[in-house]
């Protein structure tokens, strides 16, 4: 019995990815019951429940948890504080961590399967791998049937595509043999993430690409890595207009305003959930930026509790506080204490594929929103749950 619920949850989660990468927001956005319960997030609340019975204890993850506590103990004070009236703000905002809940228990339990856990990896690399051939049959339908350069504008075909540009790539640097074929092949996804139109999907990519070497790299050679990466980015950051425009101006404006509301709170503590992301003050600002057009993204109305600072962990660190991000990747801890783990292929491509998902999302909104978040949590648990195993240890630090 165990065996075949297990079994049907992989299906549906695989299900959802699928639909994710089919649909985007018109399967995120579509109300199964008013006013705020979305298709995607039922699908993971009901494969959450049926998933409790089966929630294995001696692979708990006891930083997340904590983590995880917190974001729950700051929304039962948030809906006390600002009223049960807001409760339709306070629970959008909160679902930065109610996505990481559902994934948390599910992956726990579907973990319990060997068969999943031991090709996890590869069940990650077919993501990626179906996401950037979705994109390649795109750009074409973009140039022949739109009549539209399918390069540097926002063509891609769902949100969730962006992840899997990142998987593949890892899975290509870490698993293809021969240097050649691998630099060609990485060239290839790089091509198809310019139909994506975002920059941070390029810088995530680089930054992908100059990890592993530095990863591979002898440790003399590491210094040189890293010198270069710091050049780089200082001449990406000054030289490229894409990096210097009024979008970027927009984010660093936001930032400050998120980092000195931040240390107001002497960074343990969170303004809770239900909240305005910027003040006034840095809203009228950011508004300043832009003209005052239909379709300009200034921000009024609710749009000031729903537009975050384009960065998610500075939005987990509003909300509950800066421990949330050291609880959040204090599991990964492994992975630097154990020298091995730079030899294991699985290892390596989980965590490149990670530090991509990491890079993108610290330049967008991308864990406050049902559209992509999904398979940020899966690679982060997958990781977690498979550095334990290779060390023998339980999870639950």
């Amino acid at each position: 019995m165990k065996l075949r619920i297990i079994i049907g949850i992989s299906f549906l989660l695989a299900l959802d990815l699928v639909f994710l990468i089919a649909f985007g927001k018109s399967y995120t956005t579509l109300t199964l019951f008013p006013p705020f319960f979305y298709a995607h997030d039922v699908m993971l609340l009901m494969m959450m429940l049926f998933c409790i019975p089966y929630f294995k204890f001696a692979q708990r993850i006891r930083s997340i948890e904590l983590l995880f506590l917190i974001a729950v103990f700051y929304l039962i004070y948030s809906f006390f504080n600002r009223g049960i009236e807001n409760v339709e703000i306070i629970l959008r905002q909160f679902m930065i961590f109610g996505y990481g809940i559902c994934l948390y228990v599910i992956m726990n339990s579907v973990f319990t399967n060997k068969t999943i856990s031991k090709n996890f990896a590869q069940y990650v690399m077919y993501f990626g791998l179906a996401c950037v051939t979705v994109q390649i049959l795109y750009i074409p339908y973009i140039f022949l049937y739109v009549g539209k350069n399918p390069f540097f504008e926002r063509w891609y075909f769902s949100p969730i595509i962006m992840m899997g540009i990142f998987i593949l790539a890892s899975y290509i640097l870490i698993n293809v043999k021969g240097k050649l074929l691998k630099n060609i092949l990485f060239a290839v996804v790089f091509i198809v993430s310019l139909s994506t139109g975002h920059d941070s999907t390029y810088l995530s990519l680089a930054v992908i690409y100059i990890a592993y070497l530095f990863v591979m790299s002898s440790r003399n050679y590491r210094i040189i890595v890293s010198m270069s990466l710091l050049i780089g980015m200082v001449l990406v950051f000054y030289f490229i207009p894409s990096f210097t425009d009024v979008n970027v101006k927009w984010r660093l404006l936001f930032w400050k305003d998120s980092l000195l509301r931040i240390a107001n709170n002497y960074f343990i503590f969170g303004d809770g959930f239900g909240i305005q992301y910027g003040t006034e003050e840095t809203i009228k600002n950011l508004n300043s930026l832009y003209p005052d057009l239909p379709k300009s993204p200034r921000i009024s109305g609710d749009e000031k509790y729903l537009t975050a600072p384009h960065n998610s962990f500075l939005s987990m660190a509003i909300h509950i506080g800066i421990l949330s991000i050291v609880f959040l990747f204090y599991p990964i801890k492994a992975f630097f204490t154990y020298k091995s783990f730079r030899m294991d292929n699985e290892i390596l491509f989980l965590s490149l594929s990670l530090v991509g998902m990491v890079v993108f999302s610290a330049f967008n909104v991308i864990l406050e929103l049902p559209h992509s978040s999904s398979i940020f949590w899966i690679v982060l648990f997958g990781l977690i749950f498979k550095l334990s195993e290779k060390i023998g240890i339980p999870s639950n630090e």
